[in-house]
């Protein structure tokens, strides 16, 4: 291989690696807490911080089996910080 060659090869293994790299992250903040409260299908309040849950979501189906004082982790498909934000995924804690 000439040195061009070369070149391109290097930065396309690169990129395959870069690529598969980043679709295994997840896409957005993990919050773990204490659920404070639980308002209707919508809405999940951890350590006082409420967040709304997307809709068809495993969150959603997971909802149904939580209670205040369980520690969670929340899964959000955004920043903790924005609104938009939602959570796409709750892990109860074992033990409680």
């Amino acid at each position: 291989m000439n040195g061009k060659k070369t070149w391109v090869a290097l930065l396309a293994a690169v990129n395959l690696i870069g690529f598969d790299a980043f679709a295994n992250q997840i896409p957005g903040e993990l919050v773990t807490g204490t659920v404070t409260s639980v308002s209707g299908q919508d809405w999940i309040k951890v350590d006082g911080h409420s967040y709304h849950i997307q809709s068809g979501s495993a969150a959603a189906a997971a909802l149904q089996g939580l209670a205040p004082g369980q520690r969670v982790d929340v899964q959000l498909n955004g920043p903790a910080n924005t609104a938009a934000s939602e959570v796409i995924n709750i892990v109860p804690h074992a033990g409680r």
